[in-house]
């Protein structure tokens, strides 16, 4: 139950109900706007375990938080995504969940996200030129990403 003592507010007086959380610094892109090739990714340890993330979201719907927004990185390579996916949306009082992907593993992913809760997916898609969107991602492959989208776009 909301009490709006606990509420979020900024400086505005405007109530926070809005949450973007990184759930991995890892990307199977290495696009050139974002990351080095030889980017070094933090140690595991420093990595918020599912569980904290999970009550990480938890203590932000109790304060009032009706959108999580899960970001990256890129989020599907987090092993275990789809079951905190489950748990996060199955929060009483959350309204949405949304994802944030480079759509590189919607296709195997899509069902199972939509399925778990998932209620809004974004897709970064830098380009529909398959040399330029190579050029753009380094490792990324536009036709595995359409697919991807397809698969979603299928699953709900």
């Amino acid at each position: 139950m909301e009490q709006n003592s606990r509420a979020l507010i900024d400086g505005y007086n405007r109530k926070i109900d809005y949450l973007r959380m990184s759930v991995t610094d890892r990307c199977d892109f290495r696009c050139v706007y974002c990351m080095a090739e030889d980017m070094q990714f933090l140690p595991r340890q420093q990595i918020l375990s599912l569980e904290e993330l999970f009550q990480v979201a938890e203590r932000f719907v109790a304060l009032g938080t009706r959108k999580i927004r899960l970001t990256g990185g890129e989020p599907l390579v987090r092993q275990g995504i789809v079951d905190l996916c489950g748990r996060i949306a199955a929060l009483p009082g959350l309204r949405e969940l949304c994802m944030t992907s480079n759509g590189s593993q919607l296709g195997r992913l899509a069902q199972p996200l939509f399925d778990a809760g998932l209620t809004r997916l974004n897709i970064s898609l830098d380009s529909l030129d398959a040399e330029r969107f190579k050029q753009l991602t380094r490792t990324g492959d536009l036709a595995q990403v359409i697919a991807g989208i397809d698969a979603a776009r299928q699953a709900g």
